[in-house]
């Protein structure tokens, strides 16, 4: 048996109708610690999502909208922690299982990064659109953070460039021993 996820707000298809349902949600307190705990953060201070769920073509749900998010996250630079705001459009398109023969799903793959993804095969007549705001919001997160007004130190050289990386020169091992080797 698997338990709910963390911030889970179950959609039963039925509820939907042939013009849509509008969905407002917000995560409560212990559900913005559980889901801060599984991304490994030190915290979600804030998660809400308005969304739209529009029945589509040949037993498909489309669920679009918007999140917005308040998170704090360590700087890979300075270890701080720093809090960030994240707001990102969600556009998820659901199947019936009836429909989601393997050819249908197939109709869906495409191995160009800008296609759309294959629609998610609903169970149990229900989508969760709070994990899919949780999932939205992991996706977005940026993997890398760092809190800005923070420099970049080449190590190598000891140089502060104020970029992602300088000139690629500098951080070169190779260049940091022509550097020792000018000073002698």
């Amino acid at each position: 048996m698997t338990s709910a996820p963390e911030f889970s707000r179950r959609v039963e298809i039925d509820k939907i109708g042939k013009d849509g349902l509008t969905e407002d949600i917000v995560a409560e307190p212990e559900e913005l610690a559980a889901l801060a705990e599984r991304m490994n953060l030190p915290a979600i201070l804030e998660l809400k999502a308005h969304l739209e769920l529009v029945p589509w073509k040949k037993g498909r749900i489309r669920a679009r909208g918007h999140f917005s998010a308040v998170v704090d996250q360590e700087c890979v630079r300075t270890l701080d922690i720093f809090t960030s705001e994240i707001s990102e459009a969600v556009d998820r398109i659901y199947i019936k299982p009836e429909f989601a023969t393997a050819g249908e799903m197939k109709e869906s793959v495409d191995f160009d990064a800008e296609a759309p993804d294959a629609p998610d095969v609903i169970v149990d007549e229900v989508i969760d659109i709070g994990e899919l705001v949780a999932e939205s919001l992991a996706l977005a997160l940026d993997p890398w953070p760092k809190k800005p007004g923070t420099t970049f130190v080449d190590y190598h050289s000891g140089e502060e460039t104020g970029e992602e990386g300088g000139d690629g020169e500098s951080r070169s091992p190779f260049a940091a021993l022509e550097k020792l080797r000018k000073n002698d």
